[in-house]
């Protein structure tokens, strides 16, 4: 014969004991107190043998400092030759995450201003998913829309098209033959 199932209380509660326990030790691994570990050595039988104090007049050791003269020079090479950007765009990519919830205005001109200076880069999908978001905060959703299926279109295999497209309940259509 079967066994009776469990009713739902007593499922959740079968369940959810093991989580919690398993969370609370998690939780107790995590924040476990860091305190360095006892001296090791025995206590003596003999309470004459102290420890011995540190002194104080020892000065602390100061790692030696860099010659003046290989200073100036590396001080007058960086100041005559910038650091060069090795990903401008996603600078600028940061600088859109970092506007989208409080500006979304200034995500739109930034993306005119990437899209004027870096055409079709190897992150322009990126940028137009964080355009499609912005368009939404700024209740444009028809353009939004528009957008993110210009983005699945020509960005078929991108993550960040895909994204854009599901954001906007897009589903693209199947490669290949129709049937």
């Amino acid at each position: 014969m079967d066994a009776p199932r469990p009713s739902g209380a007593r499922r959740a509660l079968l369940i959810g004991l093991p989580v919690a326990a398993l969370a609370a030790a998690a939780f107790l691994f995590v924040a476990r107190d860091e305190r360095p570990a006892p001296d090791a050595r025995p206590p003596s039988a003999d309470s004459s043998a102290a420890p011995r104090p540190q002194r104080r007049e020892e000065a602390p050791v100061v790692p030696p400092a860099a010659p003046p003269a290989a200073a100036t020079v590396s001080a007058a090479a960086q100041e005559s030759e910038p650091a060069p950007d090795t990903d401008p765009e996603g600078s600028i990519i940061d600088r859109m995450r970092a506007a989208l919830t409080s500006n979304p205005e200034e995500v739109l001109r930034l993306d005119d201003e990437a899209s004027r200076d870096l055409g079709d880069s190897p992150r322009a999908a990126e940028r137009g998913m964080l355009r499609v978001r912005a368009l939404v905060r700024l209740d444009r959703i028809g353009q939004a829309r528009s957008l993110a299926e210009d983005l699945i279109e020509r960005y078929p295999d991108d993550p960040s098209a895909k994204s854009a497209a599901a954001y906007m309940g897009i589903h693209p259509r199947p490669r290949g033959p129709s049937r």
